[in-house]
């Protein structure tokens, strides 16, 4: 029997039979509404509406805060904007104007694009101390992904991935690994020191390799070839990665968008759910 859920009217999720072996939830934006999606069964939740701000993007801030970009109106200007939420409290902070949002692992060190420019931020005694790393393009399509407490990568999508050192502030070009991969669909695995990463091949199929920073391809997941994934979240207490899938049924022309598993420990993999938008971004948040 075929479950589907309706959240509010931006997400819809279906799901065939349930599987028991999957714990805790992912935090996704649906529009205003910060929701979670149960891995348990595939349902779907309201956590908060930000009212008139659109969650654009979401990463975690340590243990307790989600940090989002939001986009909306402030003084009659539409902004990208980068704001806490507690999740014990349910309160939200203003940070700074911004999008693509990170925080360094374990560190208060905030990455983010001000739309011209890649910054590193952090306060001190009450004051933001900010530093340009890279300039680009006005409103460019970038991508931030901290690997460490201290190094973070960063490219303009479809442009050389770069990694920066927080200590001994510079930027390296990875020539190697940028050219099989693209961090638009990357995930970083933080206990394999490498990147799942969407590759072309010669006869225009896609394969998802691992990848080291220096470029050097290791194993890839032997997913379906009829397929257009991207690896989206990893769970390390699973040995499990979640992934997307746009498609199209035969009896619809609508762009759907399905989540599946994939097991490391066992090489499973199978869709989860046939038809739920999780945006560009999640965070994990294990069983407690």
């Amino acid at each position: 029997m075929v479950l589907c859920t309706l959240l509010i009217g931006q997400v819809a999720g279906c799901q065939s039979d349930q599987h028991q072996e999957l714990r805790g939830s992912l935090y996704f934006g649906a529009g205003q509404y910060l929701a979670q999606l149960d891995l348990r069964d595939g349902s779907t939740s309201v956590v908060t509406n930000l009212g008139d701000a659109e969650i654009r993007g979401i990463s975690p801030q340590l243990d307790e805060r989600l940090l989002l970009t939001v986009f909306g109106s402030v003084n009659k200007q539409d902004v990208h904007r980068l704001i806490l939420y507690d999740k014990e409290t349910r309160q939200t902070l203003g940070l700074v104007t911004g999008r693509y949002g990170r925080y360094l692992p374990g560190t208060m060190v905030l990455v983010y694009d001000d739309g011209v420019s890649i910054r590193v931020a952090e306060k001190i005694r009450g004051t933001w101390e900010k530093s340009v790393i890279a300039e680009h393009r006005f409103n460019a399509p970038m991508r931030i992904m901290p690997i460490s407490a201290d190094r973070f990568l960063y490219a303009e999508v479809g442009k050389p991935i770069f990694a920066f050192d927080n200590i001994a502030k510079r930027s390296i070009e990875l020539t190697a690994l940028s050219e099989h991969c693209d961090l638009a669909a990357a995930l970083w695995i933080p206990e394999r020191d490498q990147l799942l990463c969407r590759s072309p091949r010669p006869d225009g199929s896609l394969e998802y390799p691992f990848v080291a920073l220096d470029g050097v391809v290791h194993d890839s997941l032997p997913l379906p070839t009829n397929g257009s994934y991207r690896p989206l979240a990893w769970l390390p207490d699973q040995d499990t990665i979640v992934l997307t899938e746009r498609w199209r049924s035969a009896l619809s022309d609508r762009l759907k968008s399905a989540v599946w598993v994939y097991r490391l420990d066992t090489g499973d993999h199978y869709r989860l759910l046939d038809d739920q938008y999780l945006g560009e971004s999640v965070v994990y948040r294990p069983s407690l």
